[in-house]
Formats: structure tokens, sequence, C-alpha cells
């Protein structure tokens, strides 16, 4: 009789126990990053390594989830589509709180939807057009980071690469969200004592091909922006990988490269000036973690990030007979974006 009511009791406090285990965990805050390239990005690494940063000091429990809707790689509209499909189903079955939204693709084909709702919140980042191109001006619900290319950084360097001298400047960049956004900021920006002299958007690399080969001597630097998602032709759907392109680029330009992405560099670039990726991810992680332990308190804040890393790949960039500085060489060590 005592084994079976002890029996019984044992089971009871069992039942409670996951019952309370159960309404804990749903408890807790649900947080989900949502990339807009794949997971194999060096960009996309470097992101996560400063989300993981701010997540280490965190003491309040919660849950975080990552999707990779690898969009920025898709140069067909209807797969760039279906990507966002899969994305928000992944966002209905989570659940999130917050939703943590990096570059400008996952804004333009997903998260535009959820703006001014009651939930989730959205913290986005690592966007290069202004937060009212995706309707978030005024919408309750969304606070995030914006990312400024460090012009005045790229402009100053190919003044030292240059010694001093002035030069001419051309712009080339992918027709996508990403692409527009940058070609903006650059377009808006005064770089004086250089001239811009042309800034395109070819949509395929056949293009990009004949656009910078048909600058020879009518322009002393070359600024690249992204280059994802661009086919082979207009005739050819099939993608091409940026990595491809940055090597074209290096062995056919003859305006001195200059990439505006980390993985510029990582790919076969010689040079590229940046915005850092891992202080992006930090600090918008950190802006999320405020607003889920502030409740619906904190207001969104829509901020800049402008620290920036530098890359060097010194091979090539000594074929080109450019020096600069020891200290750009000492940044991109730290930076783990040196290459000999």
């Amino acid at each position: 009789m005592k084994q079976g009511i002890g029996a019984i009791l044992v089971g009871v406090f069992l039942v409670v126990a996951l019952l309370l285990l159960s309404g804990f965990n749903r408890a807790k805050p649900r947080i989900l990053v949502m990339h807009s390239s794949d997971r194999n990005s060096s960009t996309v690494q470097r992101l996560d390594e400063g989300i993981h940063i701010a997540l280490d000091r965190n003491r309040l429990p919660m849950f975080v989830r990552w999707h990779y809707l690898g969009i920025d790689h898709f140069p067909v509209e209807d797969l760039r589509q279906d990507a966002a499909k899969i994305g928000a189903r992944t966002i209905e079955q989570f659940d999130p709180d917050l939703v943590i939204a990096v570059d400008d693709e996952a804004q333009h084909y997903l998260m535009t939807r959820y703006g001014g709702h009651a939930r989730p919140k959205v913290v986005f980042t690592a966007i290069d057009q202004e937060p009212a191109a995706y309707g978030y001006v005024g919408a309750g619900n969304v606070a995030g980071i914006v990312e400024t290319l460090p012009l005045t950084a790229i402009r100053d360097t190919l003044l030292q690469a240059r010694q001093g001298k002035p030069l001419r400047l051309a712009v080339i960049g992918s027709p996508g969200p990403t692409g527009q956004g940058q070609s903006r900021q650059v377009q808006a920006y005064d770089w004086a004592p250089h001239q811009v002299v042309s800034v395109d958007s070819p949509a395929d690399f056949a293009t990009w091909q004949t656009t910078i080969q048909a600058m020879d001597g009518k322009v002393d630097a070359l600024l690249v922006l992204s280059c994802e998602g661009l086919t082979v032709s207009p005739l050819d759907a099939r993608p091409v990988p940026p990595a491809d392109i940055v090597h074209w680029i290096e062995a056919n330009a003859k305006p001195l490269p200059l990439g505006v992405s980390l993985s510029y560099v990582e790919m076969g670039g010689a040079l590229s000036v940046a915005p850092s990726a891992r202080v992006m991810g930090e600090e918008a992680t950190n802006l999320a973690l405020a607003w889920v332990k502030a409740g619906t308190a904190a207001p969104p804040v829509f901020g800049q990030s402008n620290h920036y890393s530098v890359g060097i790949r010194a091979t090539p960039l000594q074929a080109r007979q450019v020096v600069l500085p020891s200290i750009y060489i000492e940044a991109a060590r730290l930076n783990r974006l040196y290459f000999p």
C-alpha cells in the first residue's frame, strides 16, 4: 500500500515538474536571427560572431534560432520568392518575440510584411537602404542598425594609394537591394578631391565585363559594390559565383579595384574597406536584448554603425605598385583580413 502511494506521489511530482519546466520554457523570450545570405558567407560568419559575443554576455534565459535565406545568391526571382516563403514559415512555426533581420534582401523579400504589427518585433541590421524604403518609419515594432559604407575612409585610402593625387573613380555594383542602397550612399557622398566618372549597375556578368573593359584610360580606380546574384549574360540565367567575378576583375581591370565588402579580399581581391560585420552583429543583438528585457517600454531606434575593417592581399597590390602605410597592414591583420 505504501509502495503504491509512493509511486503515485513520484508520478505526481514528475508531472508537476514537467508542467513547471514547460511553463518556464514557454515564458523564455524567443529570438530568430534571419540572414539574407547562407551560412558559408564570411560576412555572415562574422555577423554571427558578433551576435554570439552579445549573447554570451546575456544572463536572461531565452531561445535563439538561426535561419539562412540564401536569397542574395539566387539570380532568378522565383527562387528568391520561394526562399522568402520558407522564411515566413519559419517565423510562423517558431513564433519569435523578436527577429534580428540581416541585410537588405531579408527586409525586401520578407520582413516588410511584419512592420507595424504587434508581433514580432523586428531589429534590422546591415541594411544599405534607408529604413523608409521598407516602410519602417513610424512602425512601432521596428528598430535597427543601418550599414554605413566607410566612404571617408575609402576616399582617404585612395589618396594614400595615389600618393595624395586625386583620381577619377568609377563605381559598379549589382542591381539588387544591397547594391542599390550602396549606390545611393556613394552618389550622395562628396568625393572631392576625387571625381566620380560613372556609376553602373549591370544585371549580368557579361555586361560587367564590357563595362569594366571600356574604362581603360578613362578612370584610375574602380569601386566594387555588391556583386551577388549576377547571371552569366542576358540570355544565360545561370548564376555566377562572386569569387569568379572578383578574380576576373583583379586579372582584367586596368583601374585599381577596391571592394566595399569583407569577402572581397577573401575571394581574391587586393584591397577592401568595408563595414565591420562583427560590430554590426554585436550592436544589433545588444539592441534586441535590451528591447526584449524592457518589454514594450524600449522605443524603436534607427542607428548607424560607423566601424569598418581593412582587407589587404599583398601580392596583387604590390603588382599594381600600390604601397600603403604600415598601419593599413596592421589593421588588416587584426581583422584577420591580411593575405600574402
